[in-house]
């Protein structure tokens, strides 16, 4: 068997590594990810909600599925396939918070064509630019696919997604005339169910706006779906 030189697989390894997918086949993965496992409709994630400035205090986010995000005695966002940037129904960091984050957290349980449409439509109304040629970026130790924007160039509208699961990472949006940031972190993490992250920060002139990080979450069983295809046979 001829030997293939160590610098030609070395080579490879760093080709496969550096590959970045175009911005719909990224977003395509992205909302592959509504399929997996539970098809439970409604999450309570009970967490820590803290504003600039303020003490941390207990706060309850209350998904159901899909596109619906409320905080307890606060704001509440309803998004739609066709409309997934929806205002709150109130204003506040907690609200700008959510109307960022719901169509990026809760999109679970629709089909992969409309969880596609909307994330493209989540940073379509961010202002992000799709057709841009898109890189590679670091969010926090992961890497992450950035769509609308050059590496390092914070100045645009852009969505992030981290490159080994397609998950939402970031979403940096023109809001009244300024740049939001919202930041996702640690999904994988049993508090948040696995599915979600476990953090939501927002940031605006790169200072801390708000932050909401879960601690418990419940009524999201995440075997359903397989149990429901069993019982279907």
């Amino acid at each position: 068997m001829r030997r293939i030189p160590a610098a030609l697989l070395a080579l490879a390894a760093v080709s496969a590594a550096a590959y970045v997918p175009g911005p719909g086949s990224a977003l395509r993965h992205a909302a592959e990810r509504a399929r997996d496992g539970s098809r439970s409709r409604e999450a309570t994630m009970q967490g820590m909600y803290t504003v600039a400035g303020q003490k941390p205090e207990p706060r309850t986010l209350a998904l159901r599925l899909p596109l619906s995000c409320r905080f307890e005695n606060g704001p509440q966002v309803k998004d739609t396939v066709a409309t997934p940037a929806a205002r709150a129904d109130r204003e506040g960091p907690d609200a700008t918070l959510l109307e960022l984050a719901c169509p990026l957290i809760a999109y679970r349980t629709l089909t992969i064509a409309d969880a596609e449409k909307v994330l493209r439509g989540a940073a379509e109304a961010a202002g992000a630019d799709l057709a841009a040629v898109i890189g590679l970026d670091r969010m926090s130790d992961q890497v992450a696919i950035l769509i609308g924007a050059q590496p390092h160039d914070l100045t645009k509208p852009q969505m992030w997604l981290y490159k080994d699961s397609f998950a939402p990472a970031r979403l940096i949006a023109r809001r009244d005339g300024k740049l939001v940031d919202l930041r996702l972190y640690g999904y994988g993490n049993p508090a948040a169910a696995n599915w979600f992250p476990r953090l939501l920060e927002l940031f605006q002139d790169d200072k801390l706006v708000a932050r909401f990080e879960v601690t418990q979450t419940r009524g999201f069983r995440e075997g359903a779906a397989r149990e429901e295809d069993e019982d279907a046979r």
